[in-house]
Parts: C-alpha cells; structure tokens; sequence
C-alpha cells in the first residue's frame, strides 16, 4: 500500500505537463486518493479556468471508464478531482498558501531543466516548491514519458535508481520504491542501489523480496550528481528515488543540493522523500 492518498498538481495546461498530469491521474486512480490539480495566473479571470485539462477524456481514452461517462462514474472509481484556481504574480507563493492550508502527501511536478544563464531568467517553482512543501515529490521531467504513458495510461517500471548513503538513510527511499512497484504490478524490476557515501560499507538496509524482482550494489567514488546521472543513463532506469535533507550548507544554496541537482539533469522521473 502506497503512503499517500492525498496527490497535489501545479498545472499550467501546456502539452509539456501531459507527462507530469499522467502520472498525478493514473497514481490516483491506484490509490484511489484525491487529486487536486491548482493553476496560478496573473490575469486571466476565473471563468476561463474550464480550460483546465479534463480527466474524463483522459481516462475513457486509457479505457478506465466510457466515453461519454459522467462525473459520477468518475467517483464510483473511488477518487476525487478537485480544481483550485489562484490569480496572483507569485505563483510558487500562491501555491504554497494552498498547500499551508491544504497539506498533501505526494506532490507531482513537471520540470523544465533549464540550466546557466536561462535558469537565471526564469523563476524556478517545481524546486522551491519541493523544498518549502516538505512533502513526497514526483518530479517529472518535461518531454520524458515517465513510467506512465500519457497515450495510454499504461505502466512500465522495471528499472529503478536508488542512491544510499549512511546519512540521510535510505529505508524510506527502498521501502517505498518496493511499494511503487508492487502498486503498480511490475512482475520483473531491477533495483540498482548506488552507494555513494566515503564510508567503506554501505548502510544496512532491508531490501523487500518478491519474484522477479533482483538487488543490485555499486560502490561510486567522486561527485554523487555526476554518478546518479551517469548511472541513470547507463542502466536506462525508469525511475529515481532518493531521500533527500534539502539544503545543509551554503554551498547547497548557492548551486542546489544533490537532489535539485539530480533533478536538472535526469531524463526520468525522480521520487524525492523527505528525511
């Protein structure tokens, strides 16, 4: 059983979100939790928020419900779909006032990765967001599939990166990355641990066994970033999950600690658990 109900997304209704909105739709419905999709505009008025992306067609084209279903049907599937709307300039403090009022359990963010000199121009939320929220986040990078498929709603985890070092420890990021994959049925998974830490052995852990699904241990040496990404790519992983401290030191607020770091440079979804 995952440890959320209550799923949190910041939507701008671009096609860039599809991947992040697909992935907030089907872990609802597995969960059958609540979903509150939120919107933040400086200017235009409330009644054009109907432009908002409607989950009925979305799930009739995964074949979840009918064509033509009703809102009802939508609730006999044991989830809620609320719309908040926020007109305001700031829209991570908005969103974030929302969130003081209404905690979630998971969050799910798009991102767009902009590195150097583009980052500086544009307001960074996904980020601040995770960090001020200090709730599970689902970060899914713009232009990435994901482990679901936003065609079809169809779910493919077999490969997961999970990074563990003595401190922050990693049971939380193993135990839920075992609960994912159960959630979602994935009958053959390879977890790849990255030992990252300068320790000489790796944190004791418990690792959840099921048939089909295999362990394995790399010792890494030198950057953590550099290493989580190399690996990502290498091993062609489906998901990222990390625990994650937030800023430690002046130096994780000047460049972003490991986890904001990891997040600017994967092409898969990364699972952020707070210490």
């Amino acid at each position: 059983m995952l440890p959320f109900r209550r799923i949190f997304h910041p939507t701008d209704f671009s096609a860039a979100d599809s991947a992040a909105l697909a992935h907030a739709v089907q872990l609802t419905v597995l969960v059958q939790g609540e979903l509150t999709m939120m919107h933040v505009d400086p200017t235009i008025g409330s009644e054009y928020f109907e432009d908002s992306p409607r989950i009925r067609p979305l799930l009739a084209r995964w074949g979840i419900l009918p064509e033509g279903s009703s809102k009802e049907d939508v609730g006999k599937l044991g989830i809620q779909i609320k719309r908040v709307r926020a007109v305001a300039d700031d829209t991570t403090g908005a969103i974030l006032r929302q969130l003081t009022a209404y905690p979630t359990e998971l969050l799910v963010l798009s991102t767009h990765q902009r590195e150097g000199f583009a980052r500086l121009t544009h307001q960074a939320v996904a980020e601040p967001l995770a960090r001020s929220s200090h709730a599970r986040t689902l970060f899914v990078p713009a232009g990435v599939d994901g482990f679901v498929s936003a065609e079809t709603g169809s779910t493919n985890l077999t490969r997961v990166l999970i990074p563990i070092a003595h401190k922050p420890h990693p049971q939380p990021a193993i135990d839920l990355a075992a609960d994912l994959a159960s959630t979602l049925g994935s009958k053959k998974v390879l977890f790849e641990l990255v030992h990252l830490g300068t320790e000489a052995d790796p944190p004791k852990f418990t690792k959840p066994e099921h048939p089909g699904w295999s362990w394995d241990t790399l010792v890494a040496k030198g950057d953590p970033v550099e290493w989580i990404l190399a690996a990502g790519a290498d091993f062609d992983v489906d998901l990222i999950v990390m625990t994650t401290e937030g800023h430690t030191s002046l130096f994780d607020l000047l460049r972003g600690s490991t986890t904001e770091r990891v997040v600017r440079g994967a092409r898969c979804p990364l699972l952020a658990i707070p210490a």
